[in-house]
């Protein structure tokens, strides 16, 4: 019997060499030289889908094509160089698909070096390949995001005393590839300037036992440029309670600042002049009320805004807008004080904040100071304009006390000014405000009233001065109120112009007249022409040529009977689309009246160039004839040069028989006012053209 302590001899090899294959999926092939077939183990069948004996073309079948010539070379080298063991890999298209293998061959020779046998060790690695090439594309994805997102990372070792630093925060630095430092080297990457106190940020959060870190700093790259970084770093504390190791990204936060500064900038200034917005300028004066009435002070605020703004910008373009803008800007900067702010609000609407006002003279002056900053004329593209401005102002504390009322007063205080024949100063007062508050309730009862059709047209009639033969009228927009009665027009056409409420309007003025022409002329031996008044708001945007050929066609009119009145600031317009326009619209037959003529620019030139027909005496210069001096003299010049220039020519606003006898002496041909008809409505006109 045997010993308890005595070992139990067993064929270990075998077992042994199972139990491995088992364990690592390795399977074997044996070949014995000169043998038709090669040997398969049980796991090497399984792995190649073959039986235990199959012939060498057999397994040459399974190679890629690719590689059998690689695998071939192997082979031939083992023969001519007497090699015992040769490692490869190959991949194989077995029927479930293409694999990858790992072999380790084994060659026997005998005595004299003849090969006598091979054994194969084959592992199927595609598994792996794949791994390791995943793993590959990670690292390369996240190298790519990286650099993308101009982030790295950056591992110090206290232990080792060793910094580590990824590609990207290399580059990022500006560091040689090699690169390598020790903690003052690691340190030694701050500038100089910044190195105290983010040293001072590591010794705090050490003695404190924190567990993260977050800074910037500045540093300029190679060409000079500032550079802003991110730093977020992990600290690792020991058992001892020492640091044990960093952890850090680093990210380029220069554009993403850049962009935070630009964003601010359209938060708070404005794009076109540089100066504060609405918003920053609310917020300084909010704060500049707290500064005054903790201190007991007084500060002042002014509105203002550029006069006839929109004649500039409908006329001259966009462009030439803006830079009378910029200019009006510099020109407020530089009559205001130091400490004072100047912002733009909107449109072409400034406001000032003048701190430490001691009295309402004080004001004045300032207010006197931007008026004589827009004495002189200012250029744009080459072209001088006057342009002159409207400044109303309000208290604190003694008109309002807060931001929203100090500016609502303000700007009742420059409506005011403007009211009152622009280019002036006016101070805040509570007629003002219920002037203000009355000016908002009516335009919002115009927008109702477009919709409602509580507008009309009313007729002048127009006459031959000669012969007295009625040859026309002009049509003059009211407004027939339900509460309020008749509006006067120079209650409401301002406020339309203002708010571009006037185009529709407009478009409707013009239909109504032509229609009425079509009604009045039909049958008539002498057509009567019907003058409609223009706005130049309605030569921006739809070509206006299109609303009048509408008009036209919708109505029957036919262009002879219509006449456009336009004024004297758009011949101040430089561009060819406003010149196009009324060339088509005179192609099409319809006369072009100059309105008002000689109460504004009445440069010849621009009386050559655009095709106007008809010049209108304005009312200003008739009234004082015949016995003023200078009125006679300017009316018989203008009645010379429209006969110069082959033009028909109106007197408006004749009143007395005087007048029209002298008018008639000067060869004036046409003529209107109360002494021939006041405006009346439809009905009473469609009367006396039927009397006529």
């Amino acid at each position: 019997m045997p010993s308890p302590h005595s070992r139990a001899t067993f064929p270990t090899t075998a077992l042994q060499l199972e139990a491995a294959e088992n364990l690592n999926q390795i399977g074997l092939l044996t070949w014995e030289f000169g043998q038709p077939l090669v040997k398969l183990s049980a796991i090497a069948c399984g792995l190649l889908a073959l039986p235990e004996s199959v012939s060498l073309d057999t397994l040459l079948d399974l190679l890629d094509p690719k590689e059998r010539p690689n695998l071939q070379a192997h082979w031939q080298q083992v023969l001519n160089g007497g090699q015992r063991n040769v490692v490869a890999e190959f991949a194989a298209c077995l029927p479930d698909g293409r694999r990858r293998f790992g072999a380790n061959a084994l060659f026997e020779r005998g005595a004299d070096g003849a090969l006598r046998c091979c054994v194969v060790a084959l592992q199927d690695i595609t598994s792996h390949d794949a791994m390791i090439q995943a793993l590959s594309d990670s690292e390369t994805r996240l190298e790519e995001a990286q650099q993308i997102a101009q982030f790295g990372y950056w591992e110090w070792d206290f232990e080792q005393r060793r910094a580590v630093l990824s590609d990207q925060a290399v580059k990022m630095w500006g560091l040689p590839p090699d690169w390598q430092a020790d903690e003052r080297g690691l340190l030694g990457l701050l500038p100089a300037d910044q190195r105290e106190w983010v040293g001072q940020l590591y010794a705090e959060a050490f003695s404190k036992r924190e567990t993260s870190l977050r800074y910037e700093v500045r540093k300029s790259d190679a060409e000079g440029n500032v550079r802003e970084f991110h730093s977020l770093v992990k600290i690792d504390y020991g058992a001892s309670g020492k640091p044990r190791r960093l952890l850090a990204t680093l990210q380029d936060i220069s554009e993403v600042k850049s962009y935070r500064r630009q964003l601010h900038s359209l938060s708070f200034f404005d794009t076109v002049t540089g100066l504060p917005n609405r918003a920053l300028f609310v917020d300084r004066l909010n704060q500049a009320l707290t500064d005054a009435s903790w201190h007991n002070q007084q500060l002042g605020l002014l509105m203002l805004d550029l006069d006839r703004f929109k004649d500039i910008n409908d006329s001259l373009g966009h462009t030439a807008g803006d830079a009378l803008l910029q200019q009006a800007a510099q020109r407020l900067q530089q009559a205001m004080r130091e400490y004072d702010t100047v912002a733009r609000l909107g449109g072409d609407e400034f406001a000032v904040l003048l701190p430490e006002v001691r009295h309402a003279t004080d004001m004045g002056s300032i207010a006197q100071k931007v008026l004589s900053a827009f004495a002189r004329p200012f250029d744009l593209g080459g072209q001088e304009v006057f342009v002159t401005a409207s400044v109303g102002g309000a208290f604190y504390p003694a008109d309002a006390q807060d931001a929203v009322q100090l500016m609502q007063y303000a700007d009742a205080a420059l409506y005011h000014a403007k009211s009152q024949g622009r280019n002036n100063f006016r101070f805040y007062s509570k007629e003002l405000t219920r002037q203000a508050s009355e000016r908002l309730s009516l335009e919002s009862e115009l927008r109702k009233a477009i919709e409602m059709d509580e507008l009309e047209l009313y007729y002048q009639p127009k006459f031959d001065l000669a012969s007295g033969v009625l040859v026309g009228a002009e049509a003059l927009m009211r407004w027939n109120h339900p509460y309020r009665g008749m509006v006067p027009p120079l209650s409401f056409i301002s406020m339309a112009e203002d708010t571009g409420l006037i185009v529709p309007m407009g478009a409707w003025a013009l239909r109504s007249a032509c229609a009425a022409a079509t009604t009045w002329n039909a049958g008539r031996r002498l057509p009567l022409k019907i003058a409609v008044n223009l706005s130049a708001r309605q030569f921006v945007g739809t070509p206006f040529s299109v609303t009048v050929s509408e008009a036209l066609r919708s109505t029957g009119c036919r262009p002879e009977w219509l006449e456009l009145e336009i004024t004297e600031s758009l011949l101040l317009d430089g561009r060819d689309e406003i010149l196009a326009i009324l060339q088509d619209i005179a192609a099409q037959g319809i006369s072009i009246a100059l309105d008002d003529f000689g109460t504004g620019y009445s440069a010849l030139s621009y009386l050559t160039r655009f095709p106007v027909d008809t010049l209108k005496i304005d009312r200003s210069f008739i009234k004082d004839l015949p016995g003023d001096r200078s009125s006679a003299e300017l009316v018989k010049a203008i009645v010379s040069l429209g006969h110069s220039l082959e033009m028909n020519l109106v007197a408006e606003g004749v009143e007395t028989r005087e007048q029209a006898d002298h008018l008639v002496g000067l060869g004036c041909q046409l003529v209107q006012g109360y002494l021939y008809g006041k405006p009346v409505p439809h009905g009473l006109f469609s009367e006396m053209v039927a009397l006529a």
